[in-house]
């Protein structure tokens, strides 16, 4: 079942736009897009806040709950993955003869206005998509950019430009993403999550790997150029047949080959060969392989767009990240407050691999995302969370999902325990106390999790902040409903 109509607006100009659920991070920013191109924009939220406090600053009308009134006024409805298909204000907005589209198909209308470098990939795709920004706001400073997360150098999720190019982020967990046609696609990896399966209630994932991975392949082949991970298996065979892919990787069949990558607590370097590229030397202030991978991606896809990508290496050597993802909040008694987006089990080695290269002590607060993923995937995020020194973890962040008997983390808990590695459950009232308190010089303490383990690491950020007088540590800088 769709409810996504005929992306195109060129119908509509000036007229309105709808959003559901527009606090979420990609939703706020498209919803701002659409501002910026003159369009009325209206939205509402289950939950108020920051996020629609900064919508209402520019003028776009928000209001925190759901009404089947809301849209009685629209020209279209965009709603977000977390929006029943069978919600009333949708039902009520197709009565009324609104055009209803998912944010998805909203995002396709931007591909149809710029030329797009869209990037997707089950981990490392708002950290990639950021970079490839970076890179092309430093060739041409009118670039537009739609991230999933905030990206300091732009105040936000969201550019508004002018000019030809617009560096995308495409969540691969709409099935819909299939449908979109890019200037260049990237895709970092494909891994086994957004599957639901027997526990899907909302049918908004995908119904098997093979079906993302079909997906995948469309969006692939659709595009007019593509660059992909050639180590990521399955990957090379997945996208055989476009005429125009390039792969990056180590390995030796990869176009972009990496080469003399030094990996360093702080950062990386490394060279990228590739066809009309020679000896590309490229510098990062963001560590782990994970993030060389990243790098690899972004510059391959700036040169796959037909610009060279040497000018904006600088600009690239200076990115600290975006919002969420190896977010420092100082140091508390000195030990390291990090916090990290990471949710998959793919993503919490990755990142606890970067802690363990610190030579600190590892403490992570672990939170697992959604009830459907964690009942598929406990094992593998209990294994990855074992590679920390101590792992305190908390309630699954269910972000809407119905729990699912026999899931808990104590189930997490007594498996990391198996392999022994120091696990304990924690409450999130509790854990930050609990940390403050036996917080030591030479601990890293890390919160992973895309719900609100954030708040954590924000706390004991501002201990850190009110003990050296500094008054506290702001809060992540993309105003949006945690876990969206």
């Amino acid at each position: 079942m769709t409810t996504t109509t005929r992306p195109d607006l060129s119908d509509v100009p000036g007229g309105h736009i709808h959003f559901m659920g527009i606090g979420g991070v990609s939703m706020a920013a498209l919803a701002r897009w659409c501002h910026a191109e003159g369009f009325v924009v209206s939205g509402c939220d289950q939950v108020g806040g920051a996020a629609l406090d900064d919508l209402d600053a520019l003028g776009i009308a928000t209001s925190t709950g759901h009404d089947a009134r809301h849209a009685a006024s629209a020209d279209v409805l965009v709603h977000s993955m977390a929006v029943p298909f069978d919600h009333p204000e949708l039902a009520a907005a197709r009565a009324a003869g609104v055009r209803v589209m998912r944010r998805i198909a909203l995002l396709g209308e931007l591909f149809a206005r710029r030329q797009a470098v869209a990037v997707t990939g089950t981990h490392g795709k708002s950290t990639t998509t950021a970079m490839v920004a970076t890179m092309l706001l430093a060739l041409d400073a009118d670039t537009s950019v739609q991230l999933g997360a905030s990206l300091p150098s732009i105040g936000g999720s969201m550019r508004y430009g002018r000019g030809p190019w617009l560096a995308a982020e495409v969540d691969e967990s709409d099935p819909g993403f299939a449908d979109l046609a890019a200037r260049v696609a990237v895709i970092t990896n494909l891994d086994d999550d957004h599957v639901a399966g027997e526990y899907d209630e909302r049918r908004n994932y995908h119904a098997s790997v093979e079906d993302l991975r079909d997906a995948a392949r469309r969006f692939a082949l659709a595009s007019e150029r593509l660059v992909y991970c050639h180590d990521w298996p399955g990957l090379p065979e997945l996208v055989a047949g476009h005429p125009a892919a390039r792969s990056y990787g180590v390995d030796a069949g990869a176009d972009y080959r990496i080469d003399d990558v030094r990996l360093a607590a702080a950062g990386s370097t490394f060279t990228l060969t590739g066809p009309g590229l020679t000896s590309c030397a490229v510098t990062l202030a963001v560590p782990g392989k994970h993030n060389v991978l990243n790098a690899a991606a972004a510059v391959a896809a700036v040169h796959a767009a037909g610009l060279d990508p040497r000018p904006a290496l600088p600009a690239l050597a200076a990115f600290h990240g975006v919002g969420r993802r190896w977010q420092s909040y100082g140091e508390l008694n000195g030990a390291l407050v990090i916090d990290d987006y990471a949710h998959h089990p793919t993503e919490v080695a990755a990142t606890l691999q970067a802690a363990r290269a610190t030579g600190r002590r590892v403490r992570a607060v672990l939170q697992p995302h959604r009830w459907v993923r964690t009942a598929r995937q406990w094992p593998a995020l209990a294994a990855a969370a074992a590679l920390a020194d101590e792992v305190l973890v908390l309630a699954v962040y269910g972000a809407g999902e119905r729990p699912i008997a026999g899931v808990s983390p104590e189930l997490i808990a007594e498996r990391i325990r198996s392999l022994g590695v120091s696990a304990r459950v924690f409450d999130l009232a509790e854990v930050e106390g609990y940390l403050a308190e036996t917080a030591a010089p030479g601990d890293l303490l890390i919160t992973l999790g895309a719900g609100d383990v954030w708040r954590v690491a924000a706390a004991l950020g501002a201990r850190a902040a009110a003990k050296a007088g500094a008054g506290s540590e702001s809060l992540p800088g993309a105003h949006a409903t945690p876990g969206a």
